[in-house]
């Protein structure tokens, strides 16, 4: 992403503050949302094209070859709007019945693409459209303690 930027291309890659088990404690590690993937801002261009393919590591834009996809109004307001959104967990407040409410975090915006839900390991399993493909990520989260 350096290279990128030192090349004057704006460059995205959304992290996590990813809550993980370790030595029996829940410690905070940053983590890649959409492993593999750079999201940049840019007028696509031959020249742009040229810019980029040059950049150790890339290996072809979404969309292959010649025509990268553009992302949505949606994908871009998930990916770069939202970004702060995925920096930290969401908290999610479980009841007895094992039905949960979502108190604050992205997945009160992606409550509806919920696919699972591990409380053992505090991930969420999202699945979303990105460039018109279905993907799936996993998020962390919180357990509210009331």
């Amino acid at each position: 992403m350096t290279e990128l930027h030192r090349r004057g291309v704006s460059a995205i890659v959304p992290l996590e503050n990813r809550t993980i088990r370790t030595k029996g404690k829940w410690t905070t590690r940053k983590y890649v949302i959409f492993p593999g993937y750079v999201f940049i801002n840019m007028k696509y261009s031959w020249s742009q094209y040229y810019i980029m393919s040059g950049i150790k590591g890339i290996i072809r834009l979404l969309g292959g070859g010649n025509s990268p996809e553009p992302l949505s109004d949606n994908d871009v307001e998930l990916i770069v709007k939202d970004t702060e959104l995925f920096a930290e967990p969401s908290v999610l407040k479980f009841s007895d019945d094992g039905s949960y409410e979502i108190v604050s975090g992205i997945l009160m915006k992606l409550k509806d693409s919920i696919k699972k839900l591990d409380r053992h390991a505090r991930r969420a399993t999202v699945e979303i459209i990105l460039a018109g493909k279905k993907t799936e990520i996993k998020l962390s989260f919180l357990i509210h303690n009331s």
